[in-house]
């Protein structure tokens, strides 16, 4: 199914915000010691989304659970890693019907976005105990497995809890193929881990696992991230949307899917959480000066038409 959407009718509502000063994407230190400006910073976000964008409409490798080969496929769902991936689907979500379209302007339907809270430190001592870089998911109770799908299950067969009913419930993940989106590439561990709690819970599922932006950077004897995004702060847990993922609270949650999902899924702020607001009006800013030629889109280095794409998106408006 193809739609056509209106630059207009998208982003008539940020038509004045564009000529605002950014507050949260602005340049920064890195941490190999060099210096992202505004501009890079603004080029490379684009650019890591159409990264991204590509491979979902491109289609990923992912392997067939009934035959063990290797096939591509478009993903029917997005599941994105709270907390620090959710702005990257919010990004996705606005530069879509620009990135996405094709030279006649159409553009394929988005997969389903959803979210889960997996943090490769809180199973580790669970699924790898001996640092062996092995992780191995049968180690943990079958109501850890439960509670994964019991988020993506008809809330009728939520009802009895974290019961045998949730391991033989029909879920929306079912014969589908899955796309696993972290923030940034450090191990890669996160992402391992995540893949592997979805196999286990839905095993006739294809699942696939990416990172929007990645790159490791040596000093000294430390290793760590040559970049990170400017809303990842583990000091701070607004900026993104939602809080910490919390058990005890989640339990007492009026709504069944946080109740049961609680080992995965993040809790929400009482309060509006203002920075995430923020960092939301300005992707649409920076939308808009894509729509407005005034980012310099750099596509995917893959793509078949990477010239006549880069010619499209950056030619000047009349």
């Amino acid at each position: 199914m193809l739609m056509q959407f209106s630059k207009h009718e998208q982003f008539e509502q940020v038509a004045q915000s564009e000529k605002e000063p950014y507050q949260l994407l602005v340049g920064h230190p890195r941490t190999d010691g060099s210096e992202k400006t505004d501009e890079e910073l603004h080029r490379q976000y684009v650019h890591l989304t159409d990264k991204l964008i590509h491979k979902i409409t491109k289609g990923v490798s992912v392997t067939d659970p009934e035959t063990g080969e290797q096939v591509e496929e478009r993903p029917d769902y997005v599941v994105w890693l709270d907390k620090s991936a959710r702005p990257v689907a919010w990004l996705t979500k606005d530069l879509w019907p620009i990135l996405a379209a094709d030279e006649s302007g159409e553009t394929p339907k988005r997969p389903e976005f959803r979210f889960v809270n997996i943090d490769r430190n809180h199973w580790l001592s669970s699924v790898d105990p001996d640092g062996t870089g092995i992780f191995n998911i049968d180690r943990v109770d079958q109501s850890v497995i439960r509670s994964l799908r019991s988020i993506f299950v008809d809330i009728n067969h939520k009802r009895a809890g974290l019961t045998e009913e949730i391991d033989n419930a029909p879920t929306q993940l079912d014969d589908k193929t899955v796309l696993i989106v972290d923030e940034v590439r450090a191990t890669g561990s996160t992402l391992s881990i995540a893949k592997k709690f979805f196999e286990k819970a839905f095993p006739t599922a294809r699942i696939a696992g990416t990172h929007w932006m990645s790159g490791v950077a040596q000093k000294g004897n430390a290793q760590g991230n040559a970049d990170l995004p400017v809303w990842y702060n583990e000091n701070v847990s607004t900026g993104r949307g939602v809080g910490n993922k919390k058990e005890k609270i989640s339990e007492r949650s009026k709504g069944i899917t946080q109740r049961l999902g609680r080992q995965f899924l993040s809790t929400r702020f009482e309060t509006p959480d203002q920075t995430s607001l923020q960092l939301r009006k300005e992707f649409k800013m920076l939308t808009q000066e894509v729509l407005d030629n005034t980012v310099r889109v750099v596509p995917a280095y893959d793509r078949d038409d990477f010239d006549e794409r880069y010619q499209r998106l950056n030619k000047p408006t009349e």
